[in-house]
């Protein structure tokens, strides 16, 4: 008795659909896909699980130029030495390196291995910041810098930061964050800061931001793990990619009706998902970024400076901090200015 596909198990039924074509077709399919995409791909199929472990699906997730980046690094090339480009690739999200003398740190963001920085503080333009009576530098064990700025005193407070754009990833939402510690400074109670992110020589954008509320309470997003399967993400792609499949078919050799796939898959992925407690919740596209700083899972508050989009050319982005009202403050602690996708 022929049998039909609701009998067959998830793994053996994905196999029959994709099984006609040899890894390397696979792997190209994955290279299509993002880091988090080829991770929870990984997790439905020995297929997937197979390809997802392959060198060239996990370079094309590294930006070009990631040799040069870590050719630039402070750590010895034995540290930087790893057996798969999954483990170069993931090491490159966990443990940030620093480069340029230490005055800059990369990694990768891990859903989609675009490109992160952060300025340390010394590789700021900070008013009066070389003046003993008004700044200082002292190393803190919980910064990934050899040295931290600590406001001691001083009325105006201008901070700026540069970068060239064609540092970061093209055709990417980028937002600018200043990393810092108010939890015994003075001065900046309820006192409008201006921040803006421009290119050089164009307009700028100014915003009003505060940096004296402490957010302790509020909740962490996780931004490191890949969470669950998304149900309407996974089942766009299968079917997008089934119909691609079929569409390049020879005729005769149809494995299997498209819609019998089709709504099997979708059956089945929803047993998946819902065998899983607790479910994440969707993505949201909303966002939580206000004028106030919110805590960090590393010990110190960001706030958003600005935003903007790196199209991929090599243009000076300037980024800059000012309060100018003419009383004293006291205490703030910088370790530099993030630059993320948003």
């Amino acid at each position: 008795m022929e049998s039909t596909i609701e009998d067959r198990s998830p793994d053996s039924d994905v196999f029959l659909v994709f099984s006609s074509l040899p890894e390397g077709s696979v792997v190209e399919i994955l290279k299509r896909t993002t880091p988090r995409d080829a991770c929870r791909l990984s997790t439905l199929a020995s297929v997937f699980r197979s390809a997802a472990e392959s060198d060239a699906v996990w370079k094309s997730f590294l930006p070009p130029d990631y040799k040069e980046i870590v050719d630039r690094s402070l750590e010895s090339s034995s540290q930087l030495h790893f057996s798969s480009k999954k483990e170069l690739f993931f090491s490159l999200c966990d443990s940030p390196l620093l480069i340029d003398g230490g005055r800059k740190s990369f990694w990768l963001e891990k859903k989609s291995g675009k490109k992160c920085y952060m300025l340390a503080a010394r590789e700021l333009a900070i008013i009066w910041g070389d003046t003993p009576e008004y700044w200082t530098w002292p190393s803190l064990p919980e910064s990934r810098f050899s040295e931290v700025a600590f406001l001691k005193r001083v009325c105006l407070f201008d901070v700026m930061g540069k970068i060239d754009t064609g540092m970061l990833s093209s055709r990417t939402k980028y937002a600018a964050y200043l990393v810092f510690d108010s939890r015994d400074s003075y001065g900046f109670e309820e006192v409008e800061v201006k921040s803006s992110v421009g290119i050089v020589g164009d307009e700028i954008t100014e915003k009003i931001i505060y940096l004296d509320k402490d957010t302790s309470e509020e909740e962490v997003e996780d931004e490191a793990g890949y969470g669950y399967v998304s149900l309407e993400k996974v089942r766009s792609w299968i079917n997008d990619t089934l119909t691609e499949l079929y569409s390049s078919q020879e005729p005769g050799k149809e494995l299997l009706g498209f819609e019998d796939v089709s709504a099997w898959m979708n059956n089945n992925l929803s047993r998946l998902h819902s065998s899983h407690e607790p479910q994440a919740p969707e993505d949201s596209t909303e966002s939580t970024d206000g004028p106030y700083p919110k805590k960090r899972g590393d010990r110190w508050l960001e706030i958003e400076l600005g935003e903007f989009f790196s199209g991929g050319e090599n243009i000076e982005l300037q980024i800059s901090i000012t309060q100018h009202d003419g009383h004293w403050k006291h205490g703030l602690i910088i370790e530099g200015i993030e630059i993320r996708p948003k």
